[in-house]
């Protein structure tokens, strides 16, 4: 896949995303967070009179009923975009906490059981309650007991959505682009399991395996953050979603730092990686509120690899250091714009992009060092070639034959060409003279030095008596200099043209 593509993937990931949640978000009424709600203590299975000193007044976004329970009363009008809504209608109650609920002053039901204690039965993070459509009024009073006895940490914001609608399954409100996402998963847990691959027996094997570390913390966290719009769990769930989220990004800007170290900073690497780390990891422990450290624990890293970046570049001037410098700006400004939806469509854009993009500038160094690879392996093998030359020259090899009780020797460097001939091989020598080597082909061609190359399964010949490659009607033959010809198998025609170009070089 190369770059436009997988361009165009994410892009029609991102267009499709924001289409479905767009679509997904009119279909809801949310009741307004700014409204006044009436909480009383939880000390009755039934609905209190909110008339208690104990009862207080609070907006609905500051609802908690983390570590305790408590009822709420609030009171709502039926508004024109609630008449546009197609019933069958539903609660939608997207909150960490369980629940009862009645609506003018009937039950409607329930999510899990709350309680005072641990008895509590916990509730689902998201919920919809059917609501008939004879039951909403002009004017309208719902209560709700809530609890959420099973909290393991504590949320700014507990509640996070309560509102009207067309009942139906509620995941298909939240994260409307999970499922497109997968895809994403897909092709990063790939990515990762190719450079792991890849990465032993290679040299810079260390920069294959961080970037495959990288690709499945990106296919990690993107699964955990979209387990909310793929399944329905019960909300303690959700606080271990939100440590795993943070924790994965932190890990995720500290990797992206340490392949940045090694690539730009190379033996002061280190010095960069642990200070980075620690400021990272500092201001990550403190930083107030989940969102705030998921998006800390990857634009702190970000920072820094910046300014590690602008501080080597002004020192070497590489064009490569200013494209990296760009896309990990590009990055930290669409993280500063994007602070409020960063947690939605915009991180996985931002991921996707950014993995993409290492992704291809990975593989492209990859494809650069193959072909260093390549070039340093045929100026060995030209090397070898001389050698063996030089030494068939001033020390010429000599080859033992016997062939019916007697024994003979071949100066090797007089030998032309060699045609296998059933158990024997034919040697043709210079002066038109022949002579029979006792084995095989395959067994000769590892006694005999390496100016002597294989251009057919019966052939074996001798460089240095080539004249030319070539031939009628586009026939591969070699040429000698004794007015021999040689045939070429087909498919060895580039590694012999190869060989040839190396032995006159």
């Amino acid at each position: 896949m190369n770059n436009h593509s997988i361009f165009y993937l994410v892009l029609l990931w991102f267009v499709s995303g924001v289409v479905n949640f767009a679509y997904g978000a009119q279909q809801l009424v949310p009741l307004s967070r700014s409204m006044e709600a009436t909480v009383c203590p939880f000390t009755t299975s039934y609905p209190p009179d909110f008339l208690s000193p104990q009862c207080k007044t609070t907006p609905l976004s500051k609802l908690d009923p983390q570590n305790q329970a408590i009822w709420v009363k609030l009171q709502f009008e039926r508004t024109p975009r609630m008449d546009e809504l197609a019933p069958p209608y539903g609660l939608f109650l997207f909150a960490k906490a369980a629940s009862r609920v009645y609506l003018n002053g009937v039950f409607i039901g329930q999510n899990g059981q709350p309680a005072l204690d641990k008895s509590e039965q916990a509730g689902k993070m998201d919920e919809v309650l059917y609501v008939p459509e004879h039951f909403l009024k002009a004017q309208n009073t719902l209560v709700l007991a809530l609890s959420a006895q099973h909290s393991l940490i504590t949320l700014n914001y507990p509640i996070h959505y309560l509102g009207i609608g067309q009942f139906g399954d509620p995941k298909q409100y939240i994260q409307s682009f999970s499922s497109l996402g997968l895809i994403l998963v897909g092709a990063f847990l790939l990515g990762a399991l190719y450079f792991l691959s890849i990465s032993f027996g290679q040299q810079g094997r260390r920069n294959f395996k961080l970037f495959s570390a990288l690709c499945l913390l990106g296919a990690m966290q993107l699964s955990v953050e979209m387990s909310r719009g793929l399944l329905n769990y019960d909300y303690p769930w959700q606080d271990i979603r939100l440590l795993l989220v943070s924790g994965l990004s932190f890990l995720f800007g500290i990797v992206l730092l340490v392949y940045s170290s090694f690539k730009v900073a190379g033996s002061r690497a280190w010095h960069w990686i642990y200070i980075g780390g620690f400021s990272s990891l500092t201001i990550f422990a403190f930083a107030p509120g989940f969102d705030v450290k998921t998006t800390a624990g990857i634009f702190i890293p970000l920072l820094i690899s910046l300014l590690q970046i602008g501080v080597f570049w002004r020192q070497s001037r590489e064009q490569s250091l200013l494209v990296w410098f760009g896309v990990q700006c590009v990055v930290a400004v669409t993280i500063c714009i994007a602070t409020v939806s960063f947690h939605e469509i915009i991180y996985f854009v931002i991921i996707a992009l950014l993995l993409a993009y290492l992704f291809v500038r990975q593989a492209r160094e990859y494809n650069a060092q193959q072909v260093q690879n390549t070039l340093d392996q045929t100026h060995i093998a030209k090397l070898e070639f001389k050698l063996a030359q030089n030494v068939q020259e001033n020390t010429p090899t000599k080859l033992e034959l016997s062939v019916a009780g007697k024994t003979d020797y071949v100066t090797m460097t007089d030998i032309v060409y060699c045609k296998a001939a059933g158990d024997y091989v034919e040697l043709y020598l210079k002066g038109g003279t022949e002579k029979l080597y006792s084995g095989t082909l395959k067994q000769l061609e590892s006694i005999l030095p390496s100016i002597f190359v294989k251009t057919h399964r019966s052939y074996l010949v001798n460089l240095n008596e080539v004249v030319t490659l070539g031939g009628p009607n586009n026939q591969h033959i070699l040429s000698l200099s004794g007015g021999e010809s040689v045939p070429v198998s087909r498919r060895l025609v580039p590694s012999v043209r190869a060989t040839l170009k190396e032995s006159v070089s």
